[in-house]
């Protein structure tokens, strides 16, 4: 029946407006948010603490949330996480719309947003395979990447001009809200189970099986690895470019917003190139590696130029390829793990991913109160290339990205 399926089969369409439309309340939400706490402290350093607290449950969690992916029902983990999450977010909003939000009220929301997402992102990566047949699995990411960072980029680039217009309790009950839709179409999934072994283990066990397996993939190691590095500079980056636009009077919040509009753009063109073209396994590691370093150093470039046209420009190239790495990557490693370690793997590749994201996030904010914002971005810049290079420019990642089975 799977060999049957296309792309754009009920169920995948089913997942993809759902998500497009919560992560588009999450982008404006995130926006506000920001903003919200800045103008409420006044410190970077606290903005960017309370944008690190989000990430962290995530990481404690992580690895044991694969395991209960792949021990109970994924669809009802799903549904429950969007609800959580948008039953949260709307005391958020009610709370700032009656003027009595606190700082505490919106750490509380964010560990318990982190805490859902722990479960909801591995669940979503799990059954991706299922929904549609292996040899369009690169094309289904992309479709389902580019709704996700695209309503992300684009909520980004609204957020900053419809936070100005209609306030922040406005966006955060929109997202609220949108979680709630998501979780409703998402009841109406057809979600095959995962199949077992047959193999009674205890819950460590079965924790302990997800690490023994990826440690067998040295390439996917590698690669893993590798994310730590890119999630490092992308968490110091979001917090750098908001006082970067900020304090330079020839840019602004609303150039802030065109940019990420822009980004936007270059995500859906990086979309569009993977679904109307199909990569052959055996240069699969090439594009990979390319678009990896071309993702590099066009954000570097972005900083390095003052005029706002060329830094347009870089971010428009950087967010494309930066698709192009991300939906090889992850299309390879769901294609090449078994559906009884998807969650596992899944899991414990974002937890690695994301742990340093809070320590970005967190440095961030601190250096940028006496340093140059676009002087911090160009060094992490640099480090990233250096560190990306001593891990994936090496056989076994080219083994692993290039050949069809582990």
């Amino acid at each position: 029946m799977k060999q049957r399926l296309k792309v754009w089969n009920r169920n995948f369409l089913l997942l993809w407006q759902g998500q497009m439309v919560s992560v588009l309340g999450d982008a404006l939400y995130d926006i506000a948010l920001n903003f919200f706490v800045l103008e409420l402290t006044g410190s970077t350093a606290i903005m960017g603490t309370v944008m690190a607290l989000v990430t962290i449950p995530r990481i404690i969690l992580g690895p044991i949330s694969g395991v209960i992916v792949d021990r109970y029902d994924r669809k009802k983990l799903i549904v429950f996480g969007d609800i959580v999450r948008g039953i949260s977010i709307l005391f958020i909003g009610f709370a700032a719309w009656n003027g009595i939000l606190r700082i505490w009220m919106i750490i509380l929301v964010a560990l318990i947003s982190g805490a859902c997402a722990s479960v909801f992102n591995p669940a979503i990566e799990s059954v991706l395979p299922d929904l549609v047949p292996s040899q369009n699995l690169i094309k289904a990411n992309s479709a389902y990447q580019a709704a996700t960072m695209g309503a992300d980029v684009l909520g980004e680039s609204l957020g900053g001009v419809l936070y100005s217009w209609l306030g922040a309790s406005f966006l955060f009950l929109f997202d609220g809200v949108s979680y709630l839709f998501s979780a409703v179409t998402e009841m109406f999934l057809k979600i095959p189970p995962a199949e077992s072994s047959g193999a009674k283990v205890t819950f460590r066990q079965d924790l302990t099986e997800g690490f023994r397996f990826i440690r067998k993939q040295k390439g996917a190691v590698r690669i893993i690895g590798m994310s730590f590095f890119i999630n490092y500079l992308f968490g110091a980056i979001r917090v750098l470019i908001i006082p970067w636009f900020t304090e330079d009077p020839q840019l602004g919040m609303a150039k802030y917003g065109f940019l990420n509009g822009v980004q936007s753009i270059g995500l859906v063109v990086g979309m569009s190139v993977l679904m109307a073209i199909t990569i052959k396994a055996e240069r699969k590691y090439q594009v990979y590696l390319t678009s990896l370093f071309l993702f590099i150093a066009c954000i570097g470039a972005g900083a390095f130029f003052d005029r706002y046209v060329l830094i347009l420009v870089c971010f428009f190239l950087a967010f494309g390829f930066q698709f192009v790495f991300n939906t090889v990557m992850n299309a390879t490693l769901m294609m090449k793990t078994p559906v009884e370690y998807r969650g596992k793997v899944s899991a414990i590749k974002t937890t690695i991913g994301m742990a340093v994201s809070p320590l970005g996030n967190f440095v961030g904010g601190i250096l940028c109160v006496s340093l140059d914002p676009r002087m911090l971005i160009l060094f992490h810049c640099a480090a990233a290339g250096i560190a990306v290079a001593a891990s994936i420019v090496h056989p076994e990642v080219k083994r692993f990205l290039n050949e069809e089975r582990a």
